[in-house]
């Protein structure tokens, strides 16, 4: 399925074992498997070590963009039929996991869905073999190659350090996994883990945390129950079902800082309406904010994430927004944008220690660099977040 991990010589063994037999079908592959952590050192998230393992770490995708095409690719695959078997293009818990890593990074030779089945084939001259089974650059398996448990075993605290080793979530509710979830900083796109019992040899299920979606938390998965791929709240499964019952989760990325937005009012002369957007190509909206009073449900943008840059210590976002021609008009939303200028608020926050930090923003016009405003916000708690970034009349 997923990833893999290497940490002994057994494993390695198999590993090359492997290659050799497919190299004897006359095929190209790889030597060996990709390099991971030294013995004892384990990377923060699972973004960290496929950033390693691509080969290219600069030029890897954000972390940013990876959260959000790992949940674009799980709704992609929304009610596909949930399949058993260890074919190829079977869709079990493991297999749907796979296939999220396999379209996000683009290691399918090909992709198809038609209604509720999935078609895909692989280039084996991009893949190498790893316990036996073919895996791409990223040490992602096929759908199929591999089992929960195994990738448990490998990974969670021994290649990349979990949020937590295991909880008891039986007969918790949608308040209680909100509480959960957010004292341990699980993110969009997490793995969880999920066991029937408290035997650390077998773990019978996987799938990724979805964040919190109209008051409920949720999680992607290609559910046997259900018979298909779904976004279900948690509580449906440890209240409803309560047959899994503890659960692990490995982080996708680093926890963010994070921050949000509120229409000020009282430094604004006209009415005013602007459509936010995550791409300067406002191709990805994110959500509206008006000085009506009519639409008060609009008058905020709350729990930004902003990622840690590396290279200078700091997390930072950019979100880009446009003027709605019809200020008070409930119809713009994903339609608001018509070519008008498109501006640019670039948020950064300098930690002092590990809960607060200076918060900085600044608006620019895109294309005129031309400087709008902003504001600078001292001992900032950037843990838990607050609307603290006042959106005013730009113009």
């Amino acid at each position: 399925m997923i990833f893999k991990g290497i940490r002994n010589c057994a494993v390695k063994a198999i590993a090359l074992i492997g290659a050799a037999v497919i190299g004897a079908g006359c095929l190209t592959t790889y030597a060996g498997p990709a390099q991971v952590n030294a013995d004892e050192v384990l990377y923060e998230s699972l973004y960290d070590m496929f950033k390693d393992r691509s080969g290219d770490p600069d030029n890897f995708m954000s972390q940013e963009v990876f959260v959000q095409k790992v949940l674009d690719n799980c709704d992609r695959l929304k009610w596909i039929d949930y399949t058993y078997g260890g074919q190829e293009n079977y869709l079990g818990c493991d297999g749907f996991v796979s296939l999220v890593f396999r379209l996000t990074f683009d290691t399918l030779y090909d992709f198809d869905r038609d209604a509720d089945k999935y078609w895909c084939m692989y280039d084996y001259h991009e893949e190498h073999i790893v316990a036996a089974s073919p895996v791409d650059k990223y040490e992602v398996f096929r759908p199929g190659g591999t089992t929960v448990t195994w990738l448990y075993h490998n990974y969670v605290d021994e290649i990349v350090k979990s949020r937590d080793h295991r909880e008891l979530v039986e007969g918790l509710d949608n308040e209680g996994w909100i509480e959960y979830l957010n004292e341990l900083g699980a993110q969009p796109g997490d793995i969880l883990f999920w066991d029937d019992d408290n035997n650390d040899k077998y773990w019978a299920h996987i799938g990724f945390y979805a964040g919190i979606e109209d008051g409920y938390a949720k999680i992607w998965h290609a559910s046997s129950l259900q018979g298909l791929v779904i976004k279900q709240k948690l509580e449906e499964i440890t209240c409803d079902v309560g047959y899994l019952k503890y659960v692990s989760v490995l982080p996708l990325t680093k926890r963010p800082a994070r921050t949000g937005l509120c229409v000020d009012t009282e430094n604004s002369d006209a009415a005013f309406s602007y459509s936010f957007y995550s791409t300067p190509d406002c191709d990805q909206y994110i959500g509206r904010m008006s000085s009506s009073c009519e639409l008060s449900e609009q008058a905020y943008l709350d729990d930004f994430p902003l990622y840690l840059n590396s290279s200078n210590g700091s997390f930072e976002q950019t979100l880009y927004f446009t003027r709605d021609m019809s200020p008070f008009s409930i119809d713009g939303g994903e339609n608001a944008y018509t070519g008008q200028k498109v501006y640019q608020m670039v948020i950064r926050i300098e930690p002092v220690d590990d809960k607060t930090g200076t918060l900085r923003y600044d608006v620019y016009g895109v294309d005129d660099i031309k400087y709008y405003g902003g504001g600078e916000i001292r001992n900032y708690n950037y843990v838990t977040g607050d609307r603290v970034i006042p959106v005013i009349d730009f113009r």
